[in-house]
């Protein structure tokens, strides 16, 4: 299990996180997500250790993370954006996760590497971003990893390709127990592939539990009722996050237990009573208190 125990990052005079606490499972694919600026970025580079908090720490099976190569060897690490490797080709760059990888598989390198029809010659700081992620997802896969964290890893990949590597990744997911986290813009790929999920907003944790869970809180009410006047009362009683009119068609969105929101609606006396699940994105955006299209800007 990798763990953040009460972890606070100040830089500058701005504080980044606060008192972050998370539990990701053995095993599990663990999504966060947030506003840019929220403080996704920084937390993953504590979860590999390249930082270390002002207070608390992160541990992955017990050991602390950071300064530990014991810790390290066992997880590995896909940015968004990479620095370039000038004259390097894609081989040197293997080489090099050889020697800090002891468990690299050069077998399922070199099958990969067919998949996706590299020969290992190619310069990879001549690549496009997209390029750059393939190879990326081939050297960590190459690892065989524990524990695989990324950051907005399928920007610039094509819908075929992001197929291909998400069922390579929950295959070994299925078959190693490897644990993914990931941070990713992509709401809609989170949704459908995620067992567990968090949400950071300024630098704290709104959220973090499994997707179900979370799914089970979250609806979505469309109700008429027989004495239009009494829809304020009703609202009184309900953990409303959004509330639309169109014609005498009130649409909520809501937080709480499904049988207690049909049973508070019903002694209402509705002619309409519908009440469906929510997407992870409409969680988001809804959980953030902004208006739909202004929350979809700073998503970016």
């Amino acid at each position: 299990m990798l763990v953040v125990k009460e972890l606070s990052k100040k830089i500058g005079h701005k504080q980044i996180l606060n008192n972050i606490n998370l539990n990701i499972p053995k095993g599990s694919i663990y999504g966060i997500i947030g506003e840019n600026g929220a403080g996704k970025t920084t937390l993953i580079r504590h979860l590999v250790g390249v930082y270390q908090g002002d207070t608390g720490f992160v541990e992955l099976d017990g050991m602390r993370v950071y300064e530990n190569p014991e810790a390290k060897a066992r997880m590995v690490y896909i940015p968004d954006e990479f620095f370039d490797v000038f004259g390097r080709n894609i081989n040197d760059i293997k080489t090099l996760y050889q020697g800090i990888y002891p468990n690299f598989d050069e077998i399922r390198y070199l099958t990969l590497m067919k998949m996706f029809k590299y020969t290992g010659r190619e310069n990879f700081s001549k690549f496009s971003k997209g390029m750059k992620k393939q190879v990326m997802f081939i050297l960590a896969l190459s690892i065989t990893p524990d524990y695989l964290i990324m950051d907005e890893p399928f920007d610039g990949l094509d819908p075929h390709i992001r197929k291909v590597i998400w069922d390579i990744l929950i295959k070994d997911v299925s078959e190693r127990e490897m644990t993914i986290f990931i941070s990713s813009h992509h709401l809609d790929e989170l949704d459908s592939m995620c067992d567990h999920i968090a949400l950071i907003s300024k630098g704290k944790i709104v959220f973090g539990e499994s997707l179900e869970k979370l799914k089970e809180g979250y609806h979505k009410l469309q109700v008429v009722l027989e004495n239009g006047d009494e829809m304020y009362a009703l609202e009184q009683e309900l953990n409303v996050l959004s509330h639309q009119m169109m014609g005498r068609v009130h649409t909520l969105i809501i937080v709480g237990n499904i049988e207690k929101i049909n049973k508070t609606v019903a002694k209402y006396h509705p002619i309409i009573s519908e009440v469906l699940p929510l997407s992870l994105e409409y969680i988001f955006l809804y959980t953030l208190g902004g208006k739909y299209d202004e929350l979809k800007e700073v998503m970016g």
